[in-house]
């Protein structure tokens, strides 16, 4: 029956929640705890996986990757080539870092909805469609800009 046929959702979840993210691509940002400028990384779905494309940062320090990869980029940002196939992402939330989804629909201030240390889970999981078109959307948690 083509109800119970599985579909490919990208969701986001933690213990007591779940939603499904319509775009196919975000980006998760935050603010870095030891340079205190933000960070983000470029996620696209891929293969029933999550692509980490990119990762935009201001200054080097803990963490960021080698000169190889490196994007020529004039707005002030290091931009590096990633191109790593991940099966999930695990994000503990704070409030000191303003963990942050942006995607086409607006901002996403995850750190305002979920409480400190809380963690979520961002994933491509196989669900039966009758699951994907009724449960809960994202959507309505990003501030249009």
């Amino acid at each position: 029956m083509i109800i119970s046929r599985p579909i490919a959702s990208l969701q986001v979840s933690s213990t007591d929640f779940q939603c499904a993210l319509t775009e196919q691509s975000f980006t998760l940002q935050w603010i870095h705890s030891v340079e205190k400028e933000l960070w983000q990384e470029r996620y696209q779905t891929a293969n029933q996986q999550l692509l980490l494309t990119t990762s935009h940062f201001k200054t080097f320090g803990a963490g960021t990757p080698s000169i190889e990869g490196a994007i020529t980029s004039k707005d002030g940002w290091l931009h590096y080539q990633i191109d790593r196939l991940l099966p999930r992402i695990n994000w503990i939330i704070s409030r000191n870092v303003e963990s942050t989804l942006l995607t086409k629909l607006g901002v996403w201030p995850l750190f305002k909805d979920f409480n400190d240390y809380a963690e979520i889970q961002i994933q491509v999981m196989q669900v039966p469609r009758w699951h994907y078109f009724t449960q809960e959307s994202c959507d309505d948690y990003f501030e249009r800009p």
